[in-house]
């Protein structure tokens, strides 16, 4: 549900990005708006030069909302985003394009130019979208939703009465310069094991030497190995000195690596330039 001072993306071309909704069209009592209804929102983010600026007052539709919408078959609806599309005052849509998943309920609502330029929206029985915005549709006197894999009632992920068989994993390697802690989780990024030259018993200035990433890439593998795990995947992040010891404890512990990856976070442009001297 959508209510004053809540954020909503732009799923048009119009040239906002963000909005945040100032007023809810209609009853002057009306507190939460659905798919369908029209807002007053404000721009908080836009593209640059482009008819659109921020902080500027628009009306808009709701076309997505994280809240279930449920119809009369029973049938019961919701995506992973709050969206709205940017209209004028004769309810037609500023942009060109529509992007995601758009419900039916529009057409119903006679939003049939906002439907019209909906490519991915598909209005077939049971179904809105295969979009990448849809999450889950449920039919009417549908079984119980199969509770998640790891979850209380399948029982402990790590269960002490049969130890998980590992073949593939990935391997986490956050090099910094006072520490070097390696992560081991498997392939749907759940931890195994974990090390850090801290918790090895190294101190002080000792943390970021290459022996102390060495013990504790070492210390982190070894778990695993036990596990049975036979291959895996590197990332690597940061500048400390620890980055390639780390890296050839692992290449010993007879473990085949697919890949080695740097996931460094790199600046676009850099850092801000300081302000020029006045002289």
């Amino acid at each position: 549900m959508i209510q004053p001072q809540t954020h909503l993306n732009v799923a048009d071309n119009s040239g906002a990005r963000k909005l945040m909704c100032i007023r809810i069209i209609g009853a002057s009592n009306r507190r939460y708006a659905y798919i369908g209804d029209i807002v007053v929102a404000v721009i908080k983010e836009a593209v640059p030069h482009m008819p659109l600026e921020r902080s500027e007052v628009i009306r808009a539709v709701i076309v997505r909302t994280c809240k279930e919408l449920k119809r009369s078959n029973g049938m019961i609806i919701h995506y992973n985003d709050n969206a709205a599309v940017v209209i004028d005052q004769e309810g037609n849509p500023k942009g060109t394009r529509i992007f995601g998943a758009i419900a039916r309920e529009l057409r119903q609502l006679n939003f049939t130019k906002i439907v019209s330029l909906a490519p991915e929206a598909r209005f077939a029985e049971g179904f809105d979208s295969t979009d990448s915005y849809f999450i889950c549709i449920r039919p009417p006197n549908m079984a119980k939703p199969i509770p998640k894999i790891g979850s209380r009632k399948n029982g402990r992920i790590g269960s002490r009465k049969q130890a998980r068989k590992i073949p593939k994993g990935i391997i986490h390697v956050q090099a910094s310069f006072n520490n070097t802690i390696v992560t081991v989780t498997d392939v749907r990024g759940r931890v195994i094991s974990w090390s850090s030259a801290g918790t090895c018993g190294f101190k002080g200035t000792r943390r970021g030497t290459p022996f102390a990433a060495q013990t504790a890439a070492g210390n982190a593998i070894r778990t695993v190995a036990d596990q049975g795990m036979q291959r895996a995947e590197v990332m690597i992040k940061g500048p400390g000195l620890g980055r390639d010891a780390a890296l050839r404890a692992i290449r010993r512990s007879g473990i085949l690596l697919k890949f080695i990856r740097d996931v460094t976070p790199m600046p676009h442009n850099g850092c801000r330039s300081p302000k020029k001297r006045r002289v």
